[in-house]
């Protein structure tokens, strides 16, 4: 088989890949995820269900590949925020991923229960997904290192685990906002920045490092933080 043949066949799986899935986040929105089959996906794309399944053995993958795709395009955002405040640098980059993942909202609220599930293989806080949080964390945790009024670097592993947790609550928050345009989450969002920049200049106290630690410690085997993962393994044995 020539070079030639060969990327012409992967070219054309590569668009029915791409069609299947795309089909199937639309369906997720419009008729919920439990009720849409691998039969009404490869319906609707087009194609039978023995190529629907070449390409994806079960729904669940098809939901791990958005996670994973958002997370990288989310990280090559994060890697073009300008160097500004604190404050600044975490509003734009969770700015930047509701921009993102506005095209996929209906999708999103169709998961709620699943995404919400630890048990689930879609689940956002499951053993699956894991390695999506990690990579979170990890973007957060460069968002604060490149910020000019960045903490201590002994307080960015922590503030970076906390400042994850918040932007999933305000993801969470922005799923459930029915007022015109998400104006709610909108103004959470400012009221946060101007909070952050209030409180930034007393990170570096002892009792609010400390507080933030603790804090840390309680979200951090949930939100991908390595260290208190394994704190919290030991604990449990």
């Amino acid at each position: 088989m020539t070079e030639a043949v060969e990327g012409k066949r992967t070219r054309k799986g590569q668009i029915a890949h791409d069609r299947i899935l795309e089909c199937a986040l639309r369906l997720f929105g419009s008729q919920g995820y439990e009720e849409t089959t691998m039969r009404d996906i490869a319906e609707a794309a087009g194609y039978s269900p023995g190529l629907a399944y070449r390409y994806f053995a079960r729904k669940e993958e098809m939901v791990l590949l958005l996670y994973h795709r958002l997370a990288e395009d989310l990280e090559v955002q994060t890697r073009l925020l300008p160097t500004d405040s604190l404050a600044e640098r975490f509003q734009a980059v969770v700015t930047r991923h509701f921009a993102l993942i506005a095209p996929y909202r209906d999708t999103f609220s169709s998961l709620f229960g699943t995404a919400l599930n630890p048990h689930s293989e879609a689940g956002v806080f499951g053993k699956s997904t894991a390695d999506i949080r990690c990579q979170c964390r990890e973007i957060y945790l460069r968002v604060i290192q490149g910020a000019k009024d960045a903490p201590h670097a002994s307080q960015q592993a922590d503030l970076a685990t906390i400042f994850y947790g918040a932007h999933l609550a305000l993801v969470l928050f922005w799923l459930i906002d029915q007022s015109s345009n998400t104006a709610r989450t909108q103004r959470l969002l400012v009221l946060l920045h101007h909070m952050l920049k209030l409180v930034q200049p007393l990170l570096w106290l002892p009792p609010v490092a400390q507080l933030l630690t603790q804090l840390a410690a309680i979200l951090g085997p949930l939100l991908g933080d390595e260290r208190y993962q394994e704190a919290d393994s030991q604990s449990d044995e």
